[in-house]
């Protein structure tokens, strides 16, 4: 025996008519595809109703912007303490360099912190096992593939003596 029952759910109050609306494009979109293929060249058509919730409220020329001026993010560079690495300012670092977890990338931890070496250096004195002291700066907005440690540019260095 067939327990199966057919349900309908109607949508009722102010909203009822935009969500049913909104469901009647969903379902057209879905219907609308050539097969389902993942490289369709065209958008899927949607239908949509017109209602009054939909419609932007009119901004009068005397409002407010909606944020606040004292929560509008300020940096100001002359916070930073430019006796730390990372300052921008000429650094030295020491230690030994290894391997990074990307293929061709290389780093060095010096007083806890992970550096990774760029820049042009002397392959002959900067490679995986060295001891090294690296001159140069850090460049924390620098973009690399590496994806490990505080970006240091080398532009002097050194075997560690």
């Amino acid at each position: 025996m067939d327990t199966h029952v057919s349900r309908v759910r109607r949508f009722t109050g102010p909203t009822g008519p935009l969500i049913a609306a909104l469901m009647i494009a969903v379902l057209a979109a879905c219907g609308a595809g050539q097969g389902g293929s993942d490289d369709e060249s065209e958008a899927p058509a949607t239908a949509t109703a017109p209602t009054e919730a939909s419609s932007p409220p009119e901004a009068s020329e005397s409002e407010e912007s909606p944020v606040p001026d004292e929560t509008t993010p300020y940096l100001d560079p002359s916070l930073g303490d430019s006796s730390k690495p990372g300052s921008g300012s000429q650094t030295t670092i020491s230690g030994t360099v290894e391997s990074g977890v990307e293929s061709g990338c290389l780093v060095l931890e010096h007083e806890g912190t992970l550096y990774g070496i760029y820049g042009s250096f002397d392959s002959s004195i900067v490679y995986a096992g060295a001891e090294v002291t690296l001159h140069g700066k850090v460049d924390r907005g620098m973009m690399t593939i590496c994806q490990q440690g505080t970006p240091f540019v080398v532009e002097d260095a050194e075997t560690a003596d």
